[in-house]
């Protein structure tokens, strides 16, 4: 599975693209000509899917035993890591949480910022695009923008930790053009 934000598979495109494997649907949204964000609806059950963004393994070593003084640094720093390590761990998926789940086509764990739709139906496309989904796309793709300005903002050398692609040196400028590529205000980012 790619990362949150990857270079673009469909060079050029202004409209998203839709992938479906047998483990899951990606969806690539176009941030300008060579970039994308990248969102994954994971299948549940069979009425409900994880609507999440991959972070490969971006967190393994920062949370691999984490001491009373990583869990204090990680609240003070991140509050919005925090939040979404919380959440992930009570099982409260709502508002976003940071969980772990298999890559299917790798078979390795990765994290994810990721909510859950539930009651919708995979008849067609359209009812599982209804409103309730498309909810809780914007959750996800909010939180991971807020993420990644937290991340980056509060210690900016965490940018090595994400690997090469496009997030390495992505400054405020570019944060608020994907954030608007994807229907978010940035100014909801940097508040």
């Amino acid at each position: 599975m790619r990362m949150f934000l990857d270079e673009t598979t469909h060079p050029g495109s202004d409209e998203p693209n839709l992938r479906a494997t047998n483990c899951y649907i990606e969806l690539e949204f176009p941030i300008d000509d060579s970039s994308c964000a990248v969102i994954y609806l994971i299948p549940r059950t069979e009425s409900s899917v994880f609507v999440a963004t991959c972070w490969g393994t971006t967190f393994d070593e920062l949370l691999s035993n984490p001491s009373s003084q990583t869990v204090d640094m990680i609240t003070e720093t991140w509050p919005t890591l925090a939040t979404l390590l919380y959440n992930g761990l009570s099982d409260k998926y709502r508002d976003g949480a940071l969980i772990k789940l298999e890559d299917p086509d790798y078979g390795e764990n990765k994290w994810f910022v990721a909510s859950v739709a539930g009651n919708i139906s995979f008849e067609n496309a359209d009812t599982l695009f209804a409103d309730r989904t498309m909810e809780t796309i914007n959750v996800v793709v909010t939180k991971s923008l807020e993420l990644m300005v937290e991340l980056q903002e509060k210690k900016p050398n965490m940018a090595r930790a994400f690997g090469k692609g496009v997030l390495t040196g992505l400054g405020t400028v570019a944060l608020g053009a994907v954030a608007l590529a994807l229907g978010v205000d940035p100014d909801d980012l940097l508040s």
